[in-house]
């Protein structure tokens, strides 16, 4: 087994003061990245027939569409139309959470933009690269970007569940039990 480098003892070490499990956080950051460019192409298809819908509703005005839908649609409709919305801001809310991770592991001082770039040629850009592409490109060794690719993932992990998803939940307005959101 090889050894561990640096930089992922020292993710573990900071999942670890977090109250995380190193390993389920890495599998878990993994599963993310790979349905990440699902997620995005899900999202952009749902936006699209959410407002479609709207705009059939109102006379082909977003506005006046969403306004009935609120304030006068049949509760089937209204039900529906408010599952659809959630789904797709739940989807964004995700997007947006690995966006803001990217970015700060892109800021990362130590092969910040190497191990963005693997990661965004990998698993966030339309048509991923092949291994052997991203080894030219990059001009690694095989074992050398594995291990980088591992490092990459680790640091992603901190950047998504230490940083990215508590700024997102710190965000989100706080509501009152007895309040109801407007």
């Amino acid at each position: 087994m090889r050894k561990e480098s640096a930089i992922i003892r020292k993710c573990s070490a900071q999942l670890t003061a977090l109250g995380l499990d190193n390993e389920a956080v890495f599998h878990k950051s993994k599963l993310i990245l790979k349905i990440y460019r699902d997620v995005v192409w899900s999202l952009s298809e749902r936006a699209e027939e959410l407002q479609r819908y709207a705009c059939e509703i109102g006379g082909q005005d977003l506005g006046v569409g969403l306004s009935f839908l609120e304030n006068f649609a049949p509760d089937i409709d209204q039900r529906a139309f408010e599952e659809k919305v959630c789904c797709v801001v739940q989807n964004k809310m995700l997007v947006d959470a690995v966006n803001r991770s990217l970015l700060r592991l892109k800021r990362y001082p130590l092969r910040g933009e190497l191990y963005y770039e693997i990661l965004t040629k990998q698993y966030v850009y339309r048509y991923n690269s092949t291994e052997k592409e991203l080894l030219d490109e990059l001009n690694m060794e095989r074992s050398v970007f594995y291990d980088r690719k591992r490092e990459a993932i680790h640091l992603f992990s901190i950047c998504l569940f230490g940083y990215a998803i508590p700024e997102i939940m710190s965000e989100l307005p706080r509501l009152n039990p007895n309040q109801s959101p407007t």
